[in-house]
Formats: C-alpha cells, sequence, structure tokens
C-alpha cells in the first residue's frame, strides 16, 4: 500500500497580494522539484499582532517567507534556509510623495530624503532600519494612514518595495491624486527574503535547501521572478534610478548578506559613505 503524500502547510499572510503570489508559485515548484505527489496547504489568512506572527509554528505550520533577521522571529527556534529567493528586490524601496513637494524634497541634495520625514507602519520591520540610519520616522497604525498623512502634508513621504508599490499605490493611492511615485530615485538596504522552516522539519530544510539551489542553477527561479516582476521592474527602470544606500542592522557583521547589492540596481549613481561592495 502507497503512502499517503506529504501535506506542507504554508502561511502566507501579512504580505502584499503580489508577494503572496510569487512566493506561494515558487513554494509550489519547489515541492513539485522535490516529490509530485506533495501537497501544498497555503493560508493567506494575516495575523493581527507580531506575537500571533512569531507563534505562528505552534500552529503546526511547516514554513513561511520572511525577511532575513526578522526580529519578530529572533526569540523563536526556526531553520532557516539561507538563499535569497527575490533578488533583493524588497530592499529597493521607492519613495512616494506629494507631487508640490519634490523641489523641497530634493533640496538636500545630499541625502534628500534623510532630511524629510518618512511614515511606516509602526509594526513594519523597517522602522529600526530607517531608525538606525539616522532617518526621521513618523510610526502609523496602518498603511493607509500612510498614504493620509503624506497626502495632507503631516509626513513627507512613505516608501513601498519595488515588487509591489505600483500595486499598493493603485490600491491606497486612488483617493490622493496629489500623490507620485519617485521616478529617479531608490532607498536600498539588503532585506533578502528566506524560507523558515519549522525547527522540526530537518528534512523539509535539506529537500528545499537543495531544490531551491537546482531551481537557481537551472534558471528556473529568475523565470518565474521575470514572469511576476518582469513588468513592473521594467515601468520603474531600477538601474538608472540614483540609489541611496542604507544598512541593515538586523543583518550582523558576520553576515554575507549584510553587503549585498541587488543585482537589479545600478552602481553608477549608488550613494554612498562607504565603498561600493560586489554583488553577492
Amino acid at each position: 500500500m502507497s503512502s499517503k503524500p506529504a501535506h506542507i502547510r504554508f502561511w502566507n499572510g501579512n504580505k502584499s497580494a503580489p508577494r503572496r503570489r510569487y512566493e506561494a508559485d515558487l513554494t509550489q515548484q519547489l515541492l513539485s522539484l522535490i516529490d509530485p505527489n506533495m501537497v501544498l496547504q497555503v493560508d493567506h489568512s494575516d495575523r493581527l499582532t507580531a506575537q500571533a506572527e512569531a507563534d505562528i509554528f505552534d500552529e503546526g505550520f511547516d514554513l513561511l517567507v520572511t525577511v532575513a533577521g526578522n526580529p519578530k522571529f529572533d526569540a523563536v527556534q526556526k531553520r532557516i534556509i539561507s538563499c535569497p529567493i527575490a533578488f533583493g528586490i524588497l530592499g529597493c524601496r521607492i519613495p512616494i510623495y506629494r507631487r508640490d513637494q519634490h523641489a523641497r524634497i530634493h533640496a538636500t541634495t545630499a541625502t534628500p530624503f534623510k532630511a524629510a520625514t518618512i511614515a511606516l507602519p509602526a509594526d513594519w520591520a523597517d522602522v529600526p532600519i530607517f531608525q538606525a540610519n539616522g532617518y526621521c520616522v513618523a510610526t502609523q497604525p496602518s498603511l493607509e494612514a500612510c498614504f493620509e498623512q503624506v497626502a495632507c502634508g503631516a509626513v513627507d513621504y512613505l516608501c513601498l518595495g519595488a515588487n509591489e508599490v505600483q500595486a499598493i499605490f493603485e490600491d491606497f493611492g486612488k483617493p490622493f491624486p496629489e500623490l507620485v511615485i519617485a521616478t529617479g530615485q531608490v532607498l536600498y538596504y539588503p532585506m533578502p527574503l528566506q524560507f523558515y522552516c519549522h525547527p522540526k522539519a530537518l528534512v523539509l530544510q535539506a529537500q528545499l535547501t537543495a531544490a531551491l539551489n537546482e531551481h537557481q542553477r537551472a534558471g528556473g527561479l529568475l523565470n518565474l521572478f521575470e514572469q511576476h516582476f518582469g513588468a513592473q521592474l521594467y515601468a520603474l527602470d531600477l538601474a538608472k534610478r540614483e540609489v541611496h544606500r542604507l544598512r541593515n542592522p538586523f543583518l550582523g557583521d558576520g553576515s554575507s548578506l549584510a553587503e549585498m547589492l541587488s543585482p537589479l540596481l545600478g552602481t553608477a549613481q549608488l550613494k554612498d559613505q562607504n565603498s561600493v561592495p560586489g554583488t553577492k
């Protein structure tokens, strides 16, 4: 008698729709490489608190995707698959501001956005990143509130990942015709996405690591990435933007990811106090 196919429970909540679709599709592809009979059960429902997110493995989930060094999971036992899955796109942050504030924000040419105030949802991992880099952060209860505060002039701008900025702008920016997506600037910090596995999922971690490495070597990871985000990246033209480099305090000095520069960016216009590292 044949054994029943393995069921893998994947929590995919608390993220934008573009990320949900990409990460679910990638997970399905990887499991199919491991065993075509594996069954992926995806839960897209959000958890309402940071603690509920941190307790996700206690609910019996096998797998999730989050940013490397996510402080919500610092005290959580887990198995990390070190290979990033999205070419650093989430760390490519695109500003959104009032069109009539463009000249004022850019008046300080060396650090135009550092001299302004950014609105961020209070529970986003980006908050301590910007604070650690000396940016003035005005935390808000929600992403919708960020748009409202920028639109009314209470805050100068907000930032969203290049993978989701256009989709989220369409959802939240429609009531505010005075808001625009910046066309020549990108704020960047290494914020790679990784798989986190249940602490007891030793076999799954090994299988996914091997499948992900093979998928990357064969070009499957890049193909899927381009299917999901190619049009957005073409429209944003990241390689021609001026890049303002920040550090990610959650990635320690010993981490190979701490100096990761997304291959999606051009280096000719990189603004940083330090020397430009090579792409890793």
